[in-house]
């Protein structure tokens, strides 16, 4: 690999050694196992924890890879609404809705490739109830964007041999040269699914995200997601979230091999309390959970500013109140010369 590959200033040279690490080793475990291995959740920020006796913690995670004061790039995960109801007003089965709003952010030409978030539901310990049931999820399947198309060529040459029979004495060698075109597709993903376990429970919710692999620009930087569940009862259950990320290789060559991060603590839900709603508009009726799931769900790569190129306007100079521009002042300089 050519040295021009990489930026001239590497994050894991000596000037990592400006921040304290004391406090960091002390909180993870060395990942010295290869040279060539890479931990996907390359971070040096703590699990995101719980107050005492806190109820449906609003930021199920946040970290970031490399330094905090200057991060190759920062992932978290921010509930925006747990809304207590039914699934529906005919059938009153008693139905949580979460919605989540997920941030990959990368920073100085950094990129995640991947991310995979993974949303577990278990019921509280000594509870008669299995827990909650994910019944959907949104996005769900496979949905593609940014989708670009490649043509490839590939030209396979050889000699092939021909020897004489009876007649025709001597060998002969023919040139072969064969090409092969063919148009390739590709495009960023993003996967959603609510998977069974072995007794056909449904637990989880999941999702997985890449990136264009041609245009290798990144995932998403914003990604909503919404987990519709129905329960048995009104008892509090918990939720342990994980999210992923893996950078590409000259972003892990960026930040510390050893960071390693501990599970988040679980969320603890409580269908009694009060719910929490800052989506905007009125857009989840409590009673009728079940309905738009589909319609809530999002995600962004970026965004784009149309009003960044102004004309220039004249400086304007205060004196005494009043106000003159600088055209103004220069033409009555002019006008007073001989």
């Amino acid at each position: 690999m050519d040295d021009s590959d990489f930026d001239s200033e590497l994050w894991v040279s000596g000037e990592e050694l400006d921040y304290d690490t004391e406090d960091e080793i002390a909180q993870y475990a060395p990942r010295v196992e290869s040279a060539t291995f890479f931990q996907l959740e390359l971070t040096l920020d703590a699990e995101t924890g719980g107050k005492p006796g806190e109820i449906q913690r609003e930021v199920a995670t946040e970290f970031y890879g490399g330094r905090k004061k200057r991060p190759a790039f920062n992932v978290s995960a921010v509930a925006k609404a747990i809304i207590h109801g039914t699934l529906d007003e005919t059938s009153k089965i008693p139905a949580t809705l979460l919605v989540y709003d997920f941030k990959f952010l990368s920073h100085r030409s950094t990129r995640i490739k991947d991310a995979s978030i993974s949303f577990e539901f278990k019921a509280k310990r000594g509870s008669s109830s299995l827990g909650p049931t994910v019944i959907a999820v949104a996005p769900y399947a496979k949905h593609i964007m940014l989708r670009t198309t490649e043509t490839v060529t590939r030209t396979i040459s050889g000699d092939a041999g021909i020897q004489g029979g009876a007649v025709v004495t001597g060998n002969a060698n023919v040139h072969v040269e064969k090409t092969v075109e063919k148009v390739t597709t590709h495009a960023a993903e993003v996967v959603g699914d609510n998977p069974a376990d072995e007794w056909s429970n449904r637990f989880l919710a999941q999702w997985s995200l890449s990136e264009n692999t041609s245009q290798m620009s990144g995932i998403v930087s914003l990604f909503r997601a919404c987990i519709l569940l129905t329960r048995d009862n009104d008892e509090e259950f918990y939720l342990y979230p994980t999210v992923q990320v893996k950078p590409d290789l000259k972003s892990q060559l960026r930040v510390p091999l050893w960071g390693f991060r501990r599970p988040d603590d679980p969320i603890r839900i409580v269908p009694a309390s009060t719910s929490l709603n800052r989506l905007e508009g009125n857009l989840i009726s409590s009673s009728h959970l079940s309905s738009g799931i589909n319609n809530l769900w999002d995600c962004t790569f970026y965004s784009t500013f149309d009003d960044a190129i102004k004309a220039s306007k004249p400086q304007v100079l205060t004196q005494d109140g009043a106000e003159q521009s600088v055209m103004t002042v220069v033409k009555e300089i002019k006008s007073a010369v001989p």
